[in-house]
């Protein structure tokens, strides 16, 4: 391995092209579309997409967002699956009456059936041929000397702007600004576990803790996904989705006092003092970047 391979920025660069053919090998062909398939495919594609965003400021904007397209593209495909296998769940956790609730399912279950048709037309080998020629691209990337002082301080803004946008949500209630944060918590967390040898006890218990959050606000996610299609089930009597309405705004309200406390704790550090804890750890790891 290269010194420059051996470098974080390396480690990172490393992730992020292994991250790419890895969603390219488990990307879910026809016949394969299953709740577990999606999941995965989704999963990864998430990290992809995160350590894009990182790479931004070292190596131009213009080849993380070659690369972030490649991501995109692929989990657009696969976005409405995610949401549709994700309303079962969802709606086990509000009281409904037994006729709704049989709607709703048959209602679900029937979208999901044309969703899995509708992925017999995506174009599944030009989607990982994509993924993979950003991967052999990422590869070729030359972060310059002072790359892991830029990754640190990408690495900030991930931070500031989830603490900023944090702030926003929590401070409007909106569902779409409750995603929109969720979004920049799941990027710090996925960007942040590239750094873990560096200091492993502290950045796993952090890392865990934005897990924690992360799940909180995306059971909210669910069923605010839940709330709209139920509104759009032409099926559902209005009182029947009036009374389904109004039990997911009472199981949202929890969720949202779990995530504000949660974010408290885990974006109360300016984000100057983040930054030079992350590049203290760096400076002084435990263990070095190969980790």
């Amino acid at each position: 391995m290269s010194a420059r391979r051996a470098s974080w920025p390396g480690r990172a660069q490393q992730r992020l092209a292994k991250s790419l053919r890895e969603a390219a090998e488990g990307f879910p062909r026809s016949g394969e579309e299953g709740e577990r398939a999606v999941h995965d495919a989704r999963k990864e594609l998430k990290r992809s997409a995160s350590l894009s965003r990182l790479f931004a400021p070292l190596v131009g904007q213009a080849a993380a967002a070659d690369t972030l397209a490649a991501v995109n593209r692929a989990r657009r495909a696969i976005g409405l699956a995610r949401d549709l296998d994700v309303l079962p769940g969802a709606l086990a956790r509000v009281r409904c009456d037994k006729g709704a609730l049989e709607i709703l399912l048959a209602a679900i279950e029937r979208e999901r059936g044309q969703a899995r048709g509708a992925h017999a037309d995506i174009d599944v080998e030009g989607l990982t041929a994509g993924l993979k020629t950003a991967a052999a691209s990422v590869e070729r990337w030359t972060p310059g000397d002072d790359a892991t002082a830029e990754l640190t301080a990408s690495l900030t803004q991930t931070y500031r702007s989830a603490r900023r946008r944090g702030r926003v949500a929590f401070a409007t209630g909106e569902s779409d600004d409750l995603h929109d944060f969720r979004g920049r918590v799941v990027d710090l967390g996925l960007q942040l576990a590239v750094f873990e040898p560096a200091w492993p006890t502290l950045v796993v218990a952090q890392t865990a803790e934005l897990h924690k959050l992360r799940v909180s606000l995306g059971d909210h996610n669910d069923l605010s996904v839940l709330a709209e299609f139920v509104s759009a089930c032409s099926e559902l009597p209005p009182e029947s989705a009036r009374s389904v309405a109004a039990a997911v705004l009472a199981r949202r309200k929890p969720l949202e006092r779990k995530s504000r406390a949660q974010y408290g704790r885990l974006f109360a550090e300016r984000p100057g003092a983040f930054e030079r804890r992350i590049a203290a750890y760096l400076a002084h790891p435990q263990k070095g970047p190969k980790g």
